[in-house]
């Protein structure tokens, strides 16, 4: 009987020693990331726990292409450097016969909460209205609080013009950008949407291969192929101007006679009397649209806009020293583990570690801020870029997704048992898989991260 036992022991450690073990984390995260069609990308992947301790890193030191996931680090700087509740004014003045609306850097003035356009400049009216006024001379947009720069140079020449890429300054109308429906291709009928702005065309007959711009004075010219219908959005040409043709219209619309024109000013100046203020709605509410649809605009100019002092108007320059100084002192990254050149990721010259994103969602999850940073990221089945993905989820986690040409990235805090977090970033830079691929794989990874 002895010799049974041990024969039968023997046996069952025989059968122990042979028997394959679960894949670990890292086994599981490398089988998907070997696969043929995005084994020539670069991957950088960095996952800690609540202590900052690693779960599992690749390339977590490397600099890499970010896109979007940069609009994680400037909506922190700008809600630890401004707050979360200020709203953002947009005055009118008067001066003489001319009416001025002066810019203070809104990015969602006449955008997509306001349904009525006239109704945006209802207060305006109401105050002309009060002081009598039937008639007034030139409507000025006042755009001093910005510099000159109103496109980041490191964006790519291909992207202007379109509703992502707009110009940027302290004056924002209807996000900057026009709907425009072309029909009947042999003899074309332009709508744009708002109608004040001019439009024409020059087509053929065809499959859709057009070519929009927005000239200086904003109109609108199509050229190329286009098949019987076409709707897009386009990004208009001068915002400023786009903003003082706006209130122009709405003024007319109101049965004030406007005598001159719609033109820009661009230096500052104390103008007469202030008449009305329309502010925008909290900080926390655009930070929200900056990372949940990730709005390119919004980040750019909330990003720029936390400069602008009495001292000197904003600028790029000025905002990335605010920048650095907040990353580094307060959220604790090493000043080699980043460099930005926007506000919104646009950029391929922006460059990030990813372990300097856990850092920061790390920071973010913070009890002290946990609850509104919760609140503002993307969460799936949700408003915003994760609304159709890893919907398995949606109760344990919130993140920020990246993308532009060869780059996708996804960046996010898990809930755990017994309240704990795991904190990652995954960042896929040079890859040509097409984009179903890609974002299948970067899911495969976070639903792998998410088990534990």
């Amino acid at each position: 009987m002895r010799r049974e036992i041990f024969v039968i022991g023997a046996l069952l450690l025989a059968s122990c020693a042979t028997a394959p073990s679960p894949q670990s984390l890292g086994q599981r995260i490398e089988a998907i990331t070997s696969k043929p069609s995005l084994s020539g990308a670069i991957w950088g992947i960095d996952v800690v726990d609540d202590r900052g301790n690693a779960i599992y890193a690749r390339n977590e030191q490397m600099l890499l292409i970010p896109a979007s996931n940069r609009k994680l680090f400037a909506a922190a700087t700008v809600a630890s450097c401004e707050g979360l509740d200020r709203r953002i004014a947009t005055e009118f003045w008067s001066d003489g016969s001319d009416i001025i609306i002066r810019g203070g850097g809104d990015p969602s003035f006449g955008g997509r909460w306001a349904y009525d356009r006239d109704a945006v400049f209802a207060p305006l009216v109401k105050a002309l209205r009060g002081r009598n006024v039937t008639d007034v001379n030139n409507v000025i947009a006042d755009v001093s609080l910005f510099d000159r720069t109103t496109i980041p140079g490191s964006w790519k020449v291909g992207n202007l013009g379109s509703d992502y890429a707009t110009p940027v300054d302290a004056l924002a109308y209807n996000e900057n950008v026009i709907g425009i429906v072309a029909e009947h291709c042999a003899s074309p009928v332009i709508t744009t949407d708002p109608a004040f702005v001019p439009a024409s065309a020059n087509v053929v007959c065809g499959p859709d291969n057009l070519t929009i711009r927005s000239g200086s004075s904003n109109e609108v010219t199509i050229s190329g192929s286009m098949p019987e219908h076409v709707q897009v959005l386009a990004g208009i040409g001068d915002p400023a101007l786009y903003a003082a043709q706006a209130l122009l219209d709405a003024l007319l619309h109101a049965g004030i006679n406007v005598r001159g024109h719609a033109v820009v000013n661009t230096t500052p100046r104390a103008w007469r009397e202030r008449i009305s203020v329309i502010e925008s709605p909290p900080l926390w509410q655009l930070l929200s649209t900056v990372l949940k649809p990730s709005q390119n605009l919004y980040a750019e100019m909330l990003f720029k806009g936390m400069s602008a002092s009495a001292a000197q108007p904003a600028s790029y320059e000025a905002s990335e020293d605010i920048e650095r100084r907040f990353l580094t002192t307060e959220v604790g990254i090493n000043a080699s583990d980043f460099r930005f050149v926007d506000g919104c990721g646009l950029s391929p010259d922006d460059l990030v570690a990813p372990r300097a994103i856990v850092t920061l969602l790390r920071w973010m999850n913070d009890p002290s801020r946990r609850g509104v940073w919760s609140m503002m990221l993307a969460q799936p089945g949700e408003e915003g870029t994760l609304r159709r993905r890893l919907l398995p989820l949606a109760d344990r986690m919130r993140g920020k997704t990246g993308s532009i040409n060869g780059v996708n990235a996804l960046s996010g805090i898990l809930d755990g048992p017994h309240g704990t977090h795991r904190y990652f970033t995954i960042i896929i830079n040079h890859h040509t898989a097409g984009s179903s691929d890609v974002l299948h794989a970067i899911d495969a990874i976070v639903s792998e991260i998410a088990n534990w």
